[in-house]
């Protein structure tokens, strides 16, 4: 079998002269005013082939070579090629070599050519922060879906951010209309600020200023230390002790630079992969963590019920007659969801509607799971209510919003006013999600 060549690094440079600044004007020139210092070699052997010198110093080869450059207005220009296959030795001396040059052989105009060692580098940070990348995306689709509802992107991302990714899916032609491609059109620091800067309820810093300009006078205090609660949410304190206190930004941002450099194929040295390797495995397993806590993560009441009123004020689907947004919070989970909508039933009182489907209130819930229960009571068949059955199609059925009406039976939930269990009723292989009121309630 024929054995594959090492893999060779050039290191290639226009070395220039343009107004007399170095006294070396030929390549023998050059090349003595390289090897004037030790630092660079260890037993150099001289050559010439043609009009280029060649020096041979173990693995490395170094070629010069006279170029004439716009009609001779320049006193001299050379270039100047280091190859080798030992990656350590060429990343090492490409910058004594450029200081030699600038500081010491008085060459004003340095012009690099070709360098391998920085497009390995470069090729090498470039999965690394990538894989991170989808490692974040795939944290904040997991999290706000399933703790905000299948709207969070909507309701949660500033304007600014939602602008910028509209005017990138014309870019997606293949996957756009298939899957949901919006986190994957955002830029990187935006995609870190979502976690590591973004607060629930004050994404857009006006809604912020609205809250303040509006407190009531006469409330000042009480009103004050309702925002101060809000700002310091289970939610805000969740991301806090997650990923902020755990120097996230500083480190993103820290990737960032090195992610920009790869980007505009910049020049790398030997430590900034090193760098990179060393933060990316910090911020990932900050972010492995994170993710080992996302089902004990609670919504406190009131930010649920501030959810609640974050879906009242959006815009339905109308000519699609279609709800806003499933909300699917606590431990209700994706599966449980229904894939179509059952058919509405016309009511003798209809209720208000928003986009088509009403929005259940917490009375009205608790009114319809009584009448469930004694409907159970009489029936020697069940012993039981459904959770799932109740929500798509006893509500559903009466036009009640699904995704609404799973929040609310997680809000009444954490009140205490409903019970949401597991029953194993002997008809499938898997335990049946229920509900109930507590006895101590009714």
């Amino acid at each position: 079998m024929k054995q594959m060549d090492q893999q060779k690094y050039v290191f290639e440079l226009l070395v220039v002269d343009p107004d007399g600044s170095s006294e070396i004007q030929t390549p023998k020139s050059l090349l003595y005013g390289l090897l004037s210092t030790d630092k660079l070699w260890s037993a150099p052997q001289q050559t010439e082939e043609g009009d280029t010198i060649i020096v041979t110093d173990g693995d490395l080869v170094v070629r010069i070579k006279y170029i004439s450059v716009l009609d001779n207005i320049i006193e001299a220009a050379f270039l100047l090629q280091i190859e080798s296959s030992n990656y350590e030795r060429i990343e090492a001396i490409r910058h004594p070599i450029l200081s030699h040059l600038r500081n010491r052989l008085h060459f004003s105009h340095l012009r690099l050519l070709t360098d391998d060692v920085s497009i390995h580098i470069g090729n090498a940070i470039y999965p690394i922060i990538s894989g991170l990348e989808h490692q974040l995306r795939r944290y904040i689709s997991f999290f706000f879906t399933q703790k905000i509802g299948l709207d969070w992107w909507q309701k949660l991302m500033p304007d600014n951010v939602l602008q910028k990714a509209d005017q990138r899916r014309s870019g997606e032609s293949r996957f756009g209309n298939l899957v949901e491609t919006d986190l994957r059109m955002i830029d990187f620091l935006d995609l870190g600020e979502i976690v590591y800067k973004h607060k629930l309820g004050f994404s857009d810093p006006q809604k912020l200023v609205d809250r303040i300009l509006n407190i009531n006078p006469d409330h000042v205090a009480e009103e004050l230390e309702r925002l101060k609660s809000d700002l310091d949410s289970n939610y805000n304190r969740f991301f806090k002790e997650n990923f902020k206190d755990h120097n996230f930004e500083r480190k993103w941002k820290q990737l960032f630079t090195l992610k920009s450099k790869v980007d505009y194929n910049r020049l790398f040295v030997e430590q900034d992969l090193q760098d990179a390797r060393r933060l990316a495995h910090d911020l990932s397993e900050v972010i492995t963590n994170a993710v080992d806590k996302i089902d004990a993560f609670r919504f406190s009441i009131e930010e649920q019920e501030a959810i609640r009123e974050m879906s009242h004020d959006e815009e339905s689907d109308v000519a699609d007659n279609r709800p806003s947004g499933l909300k699917v919070l606590g431990k209700v989970d994706l599966a449980d969801m229904p894939r179509r909508r059952p058919q509405p039933r016309v009511e003798e009182e209809e209720p208000t509607l928003h986009g088509g489907y009403a929005r259940i209130t917490e009375e009205e819930f608790m009114r319809e799971l009584k009448i469930a229960e004694a409907s159970v009571e009489r029936n020697s068949y069940m012993s039981y209510v459904g959770l799932k059955s109740f929500v798509t199609k006893v509500l559903g059925y009466k036009n009640y919003d699904i995704g609404a009406t799973y929040a609310i039976a997680n809000l009444l939930r954490d009140k205490g006013a409903v019970e949401i269990y597991e029953i194993n009723d002997g008809m499938s292989y898997y335990p049946a999600k229920a509900i109930r009121i507590p006895q101590s309630t009714t």
